[in-house]
């Protein structure tokens, strides 16, 4: 009896560590607002048949009805424009660039061939006759010198407007560039960046965009995931209160069988009154513990039916089973899968990429003393170090949940072999009670037979005892399934 107590000492303590481990795990950013419709149907007076659902059907249906599914589906949605908008931007840079390039080697050219007195363009007199361009107008002999002096100078001043202009366009091109550079070195976190050319800039503008778009929608099976995650987790909570509930039954009707016993001996005889109040006692906080593990239930049934968006006085059946078996797990292949699916990683590595992008940009401008070239440098080596973290962050988490994966089905593996014990000494309790002398006196201490005399504290301790051995077991049971599927969404991996 010792020996069980003991055991159950550290079942109680192991679980203890289990139940607060678990309760620590992140739901916190998975957290569902109730879907149900504020101005829900009256509930009809034919009740409907109780629906049969599975988990996986549990997570689809919260799935589809979760609004908060739906806004980050909507934040996905204006980071794609976003995306759009800067490489639209992106163009528009570039072409501004092309049409200065190209207006200025057209002045240049035209004014060279002003400077040097032939014609740039067609030019038509007033008699509407045509010079055509490239003609030197020098030695035409139709032309006074008085004339060739009025269409030399009417060119020029063409020519001048044309430059004015092209100044305006570069200074807004210009001041445009500025502006996409100023928020690239908002956006990468540097201060000293003082200008890059048009490539860099739109290089790392349409990077910046893609990289941010790629992790917002990454970030949408993230959430899908936790939101799941919670799910399941309720699936398993009323799964639990539903084996709790069993459990209280079996020791509610073992009280009451004790009771009904000690009852009739008392009757009879054969029994003292206090072994019959008593049992009464001790039956009558086993219907108390059955009608609070009753209610344990209903409300994990109700927010199971919140957390998937039903109404909230929908009948439902489970049809999966909390699992019993422990299964082995390749840890090396968890956290392979981790490495190629968790958003941190996605996240850093676009960082990574974005800094060593504009680290080749600055140092084809800036050289190696300036505080641009050093400050660029250093965010890259910042960005690849914070890549590092990320990869070992990861990795510790794989491994902190599959290290508790595994000591929790070892648990249970462990326990297993408890309830037998424990249910065997039930047995002995009630027979030495039952078919024992029942009573402690002196005559029994000097025939040495006081062993032999079973009480009904003795029968009442064992049956404790059995209830809190199958309580654990329960519970762990209940910590083992929320450890695998922790590890499992640790390591990316899905069950839709």
């Amino acid at each position: 009896m010792k020996k069980i107590k003991l055991a159950i000492s550290k079942v109680l303590l192991s679980t203890i560590i289990v139940s607060s481990t678990f309760t620590s795990v992140a739901f916190a950013d998975a957290e569902l607002k109730d879907t149900t419709e504020v101005g829900a149907e009256v509930k009809k007076e034919v009740q409907k048949q109780a629906e049969k659902i599975s988990m996986e059907q549990a997570v689809k249906t919260g799935l589809e009805n979760s609004t908060q599914l739906k806004q980050v589906q909507n934040q996905i949605d204006i980071s794609e424009l976003s995306k759009d908008r800067t490489k639209y931007l992106s163009r528009k840079l570039k072409d501004g660039e092309d049409r200065v390039e190209s207006g200025k080697t057209q002045i240049d050219n035209a004014q060279k061939a002003v400077d040097a007195g032939i014609t740039p363009q067609d030019i038509v007199l007033e008699n509407g006759s045509t010079i055509p361009a490239g003609t030197n107008i020098k030695d035409l002999p139709i032309l006074d010198n008085n004339q060739k002096e009025q269409i030399l100078g009417g060119i020029q001043s063409q020519i001048n407007k044309s430059r004015e202009q092209l100044i305006g366009g570069q200074s807004t091109l210009s001041e445009s560039v500025s502006d996409a550079t100023k928020q690239v070195e908002g956006n990468l976190g540097a201060s000293s960046i003082d200008s890059l050319d048009i490539d860099s800039t739109r290089s790392i503008m349409n990077a910046m965009a893609t990289t941010s778009f790629e992790v917002t929608k990454d970030s949408y099976d993230i959430y899908k995931n936790q939101i799941a995650l919670l799910i399941q987790k309720n699936y398993y909570d009323v799964l639990k209160a539903q084996k709790l509930l069993e459990v209280k039954k079996k020791s509610m009707e073992r009280g009451e069988k004790q009771y009904q016993f000690a009852s009739d001996s008392y009757a009879s005889g054969m029994k003292a009154k206090d072994d019959m109040l008593l049992a009464k006692v001790y039956y009558k906080a086993t219907q108390a513990d059955y009608e609070k593990a009753q209610g344990d239930l209903n409300n994990a049934i109700i927010e199971l039916r919140k957390s998937i968006g039903v109404a909230l006085d929908e009948e439902i059946i489970l049809t999966d089973v909390l699992q019993e078996k422990v299964e082995k797990q390749d840890l090396l292949e968890g956290l392979k899968s981790a490495n190629e699916s968790r958003l941190e990683i996605k996240k850093a590595l676009g960082e990574v990429k974005i800094h060593d992008l504009n680290y080749e940009s600055v140092r084809k401008i800036y050289p190696e003393n300036t505080f641009q070239y050093r400050e660029a440098k250093l965010l890259k080596e910042k960005a690849r170090l914070n890549l590092d973290k990320t990869y070992k962050d990861v990795e510790a988490s794989v491994r902190q949940s599959y290290e508790l994966m595994e000591s929790t089905g070892n648990m249970l593996i462990t326990t297993a072999e408890i309830v037998n014990d424990a249910k065997e000494s039930v047995e002995i309790s009630n027979y030495k009670y039952r078919e024992g002398f029942g009573v402690d006196n002196s005559l029994l201490k000097k025939l040495d037979l006081e062993s032999a005399a079973g009480t009904i504290l003795d029968v009442i301790a064992a049956e404790e005892n059995l209830s809190q051995v199958e309580e654990q077991i329960v519970q762990i049971t209940y910590g083992y399934n929320l450890a695998k599927m922790k590890y499992f969404n640790d390591i990316g991996i899905t069950i839709y």
